[in-house]
């Protein structure tokens, strides 16, 4: 058989045909690699100017060319016997060896997505039809399927653009390209194996730049993406794409490096934003890269997410951060303070906390909380002298207890209030360095009605439970600031113009008695003393409830 009868060798050539070459099939597997890649950044967005209008139609024909090359490859594995431990080593050492010469010269959709569907369900369908676009695409040239894919391009879809995209292939194809050499037999086809380990980095970025909701993307070409992962995850015997990024084989995760290789060039602080799936991409991978095997990346994946976190765009910034806190989660503490990378981390997410963005503030809280333990410093040896400033902790909250003052944006309001009890919690006992203000703003919150759910309120008592139980010694003198919040707290909520829902108005004055009986036991009974006049001043049922069950308590 020759190669151009060939379904593997058919496929191939289709890939130079998508990319207006002439039709010939890779010999070696750095020819099939250098490929693959031509045809995801063909397919991809770019910097040039018209690349909004034909990525559409690029996308679907490299997507539809792509799962031609699988099914082949998966017929090509019906056909054969199964490759053996050393066939497939063999073939790992080939493009080991080709992938090193290339060096020398020289990133939510959920894994349930891709998954296969239950029969007769609405993937079911999908899947049925793609599989019959592939049947059209064997009997001829791959890019007439534009020609006579009305069913299942919608109308808003078939545009000049794809239209005009297409045409100068399908003619390449049909009158301008020479027929392969009837002298290039099949066997001298390069191993299937080959082409498989080739291909699944490039076909991975391929499916992570569309697979996604974006301005790029409609719902035919995420469906094509959705299919091709699937076939993709099928063809190298893997349930899910973190179990694809891993491999099988040792060292783990080299699908993995090979795609950040891939991506490294789109990745660069001059080029990144002119490649606006590359960052989707990235993250999509990288979310899914647990440890202990991150660390062996961390070089590598550290300066993109550092980048996206310094960008001027909201949803850039919480791409980034969302990235810095995997990175730190997932790698080593000791892995992170070498070279100062966690400091430097800290710096970049220090930074914004300035920012009055919800979004921002909601993603880099938590993620500087967790980051704590890893710039912890042992504590000073005996006198030795340490500024109350260099601790990042007390300067985090230090600077949220600052904006806490100031802010007027409920929503902000509730999201500093949510993290202050978590934020206290990493202090400990050196909470007291932040005593004036840090009560200051506790009364301010307590006087400020927060709404039917009063989150903030919830959140402000928890916190002064536990800076009551962790600086009880400094309480005494601040007894009567205290006590007047708490009790106003109270009469408000006894009151008939209380706006709250019952559970609500529960679980606050719950909150504010435990306050109350916190203080008592930390005053050596003053508390007590000062509520015994109340009930004569107002006989709100709910107060007296809250005042009986601290002066009742022993």
């Amino acid at each position: 058989m020759a190669v151009a009868e060939h379904p593997l060798g058919r496929a191939l050539s289709d890939l130079c045909v998508c990319l207006g070459r002439t039709p010939t099939v890779p010999s070696t597997p750095a020819g099939c690699a250098e490929l693959l890649q031509a045809l995801v950044t063909w397919a991809a967005p770019g910097p040039q100017d018209e690349s909004e209008e034909k990525v559409p139609a690029r996308a679907a024909t490299a997507l539809r060319a792509s799962l031609l090359l699988l099914e082949a490859l998966k017929g090509e594995a019906s056909r054969g016997a199964p490759v053996s431990a050393a066939g497939a080593a063999r073939a790992e050492r080939v493009v080991t060896s080709e992938n090193a010469e290339e060096a020398g010269k020289t990133e939510d959709v959920t894994e349930e997505n891709v998954a296969p569907q239950e029969e007769g369900g609405p993937g079911r369908r999908e899947d049925e039809h793609v599989a019959s676009i592939l049947q059209e695409m064997k009997g001829g040239a791959i890019l007439s399927l534009e020609k006579e894919d009305g069913a299942l391009e919608s109308p808003g879809n078939s545009g000049g653009a794809e239209k005009s995209d297409v045409a100068p292939e399908s003619a390449a194809h049909e009158h301008g390209a020479p027929n392969l050499q009837e002298s290039e037999m099949a066997p001298n086809l390069i191993d299937p194996e080959c082409v498989l380990r080739c291909a699944v980095a490039p076909l991975l970025l391929l499916c992570g730049a569309h697979i996604h909701d974006t301005p790029w993307s409609d719902a035919q070409i995420r469906r094509l993406a959705k299919q091709l992962l699937r076939t993709l995850l099928e063809a190298s015997s893997c349930t899910s794409v973190a179990e694809l990024l891993k491999g099988r084989q040792e060292p783990p995760y080299r699908t993995f490096l090979e795609a950040l290789r891939l991506l490294g060039p789109r990745l660069r602080k001059d080029t990144w934003e002119s490649h606006p799936d590359s960052k989707l991409v990235f993250s999509w991978m990288l979310f899914r890269v647990p440890r202990p095997w991150l660390s062996d990346f961390l070089s590598r994946v550290m300066p993109p997410s550092l980048l996206f976190s310094d960008d001027y765009k909201p949803e850039n910034k919480v791409l980034g951060i969302r990235c810095l806190h995997h990175i730190i989660n997932n790698v080593p503490a000791a892995e992170l303070r070498q070279y100062n990378r966690a400091l430097v981390v800290f710096h970049a997410l220090r930074n914004h906390l300035y920012s009055t963005d919800v979004e921002v503030i909601e993603v880099v809280l938590p993620c500087l909380l967790d980051l704590f333990p890893v710039l912890h410093k042992p504590p000073p040896a005996l006198g030795t002298y340490q500024k109350d400033g260099e601790n990042p902790s007390d300067q985090v909250l230090q600077l949220v207890l600052t904006h806490m003052e100031m802010e007027h944006k409920i929503a902000l309001r509730r999201l500093y209030a949510r993290t202050l009890p978590a934020l206290q919690e990493r202090l400990g006992v050196r909470i007291v360095r932040h005593m004036k203000r840090l009560l200051r703003v506790i009364v301010g919150y307590l006087e400020v009605y927060d709404g039917p759910e009063e989150t903030a309120r919830l959140s402000i008592l928890e916190t002064l439970q536990g800076t009551i139980k962790y600086a009880w010694p400094r309480i005494p003198p601040r007894l009567p600031l205290l006590l007047k919040a708490l009790v106003k707290l109270i009469y408000e909520l006894s009151s008939e113009s209380n706006p709250n829902s019952a559970p609500v108005t529960e679980a606050l004055l719950k909150g504010a008695t435990e306050c109350l009986l916190l203080l008592d036991k930390c005053s050596k009974g003053q508390v007590k003393m000062a509520l015994h006049g109340l009930p004569l001043v107002s006989a709100e049922p709910l107060l007296l409830e809250c005042i009986d069950t601290v002066v009742q308590n022993i």
